[in-house]
């Protein structure tokens, strides 16, 4: 068994077909690019309460339309580094 506690930058970069990310209960760091020219990405859930840090081109280049889900509790925090994204 492992713990993701990251997800390394430029880890899913470009991934044309990639519509929908659950990151884990235990990621405290989203890397730069990490997410970034996945255009058909729409949905993107967060549960983790532990995230210290989203570099600012994680989400870049993703459908304009994305909803980013949050812990409630962290709701504040996380979309001050989500800034352009409709987080819920």
């Amino acid at each position: 068994t492992y713990k993701v506690t990251e997800v390394a930058s430029g880890a899913l970069r470009g991934k044309k077909k990639l519509q929908t990310v659950v990151i884990g209960k235990n990621v405290t760091k989203i890397g730069a690019n990490a997410f970034s020219k996945c255009k058909k990405l729409k949905k993107v859930q967060i549960t983790s309460k532990k995230l210290k840090k989203v570099t600012k081109k994680s989400f870049a280049g993703i459908a304009k339309k994305v909803v980013i889900k949050v812990p409630k509790s962290k709701k504040k925090a996380y979309k001050k580094w989500l800034k352009s994204k409709k987080v819920a």
